[in-house]
Parts: C-alpha cells; sequence; structure tokens
C-alpha cells in the first residue's frame, strides 16, 4: 500500500482517513458521536502515522477494540477525502463506546440505506464492500 504522506495531503487539502469495516454475523459495526450518524470506526491519520497505524488507534480510542490484525482492502477517494480501508478480524472482547463516540452498533449490511448512516459511508461501503 502506497500511501500519500501528511504533509503533502494537507497542501493539497485532502484529508487521510483510516477506516475500518468490522462484520459479524452478517452485520457491520457502526459507531456514532453524540448527535451524528452512523459512522464506520476510523478517523484521521497523524503526522508520521501509517494508515495501518492509524486504523488500528482509532479502533481502540473509539471501540476499546484492539486487533492483531487488520487487512488493507482498499484505497477510496471521494472529493477530498482520502479513505484507506482495512477489514477487521474477529475479536474477543466486545465494542464498547469510548472518548467522543456515545454509542457502538452492529448494523445488518441489508438495512444501512434504511439507517442514518453518513452518505459517504453509504457509497463507500456499495463500491468498496
Amino acid at each position: 500500500m502506497k500511501a500519500m504522506d501528511t504533509a503533502t495531503a494537507k497542501r493539497k487539502g485532502i484529508k487521510l482517513r483510516a477506516t475500518i469495516i468490522y462484520r459479524k454475523e452478517g452485520e457491520v459495526l457502526f459507531v456514532r458521536k453524540r448527535k451524528a450518524k452512523w459512522n464506520l470506526p476510523g478517523g484521521r491519520v497523524e503526522r508520521d502515522e501509517t494508515p495501518l497505524e492509524a486504523a488500528m488507534r482509532e479502533m481502540a480510542e473509539e471501540t476499546g477494540l484492539a486487533f492483531d490484525e487488520l487487512r488493507y482492502l482498499t484505497m477510496y477517494r471521494e472529493d477530498k477525502v482520502i479513505h484507506y480501508l482495512f477489514e477487521a478480524r474477529k475479536a474477543d472482547d466486545k465494542p464498547r463506546p469510548r472518548n467522543e463516540i456515545e454509542a457502538c452498533r452492529w448494523i445488518k449490511a441489508s438495512d444501512v440505506s434504511k439507517r442514518r448512516v453518513r452518505r459517504p459511508i453509504k457509497t463507500l461501503l456499495k463500491r468498496c464492500a
């Protein structure tokens, strides 16, 4: 995976995000901040951090889950945001909201279009997952 460095991205006005799809028994894990729509776990790639490191950090910060391995799927660009998309493998623990996250919820893939999920995430899931 060849990732754009954060300094170049910032100069070009591009946001770099590490985004994680965690599937379990036909459902996908979503997180939600207070008064926000549902989103996939993930967040900004910090300076001097790889997308994989950002994905691991964000998953732990938002859900308390730690994974031995995240599998890189693809890079997905929408407007001024580049998502480095990872797939999480089975975790032993149950996701719990942490830090700015108010709730964690498993949503059936077939129900995502009916839920208050951020539009870019709906598009990303249709195209990449």
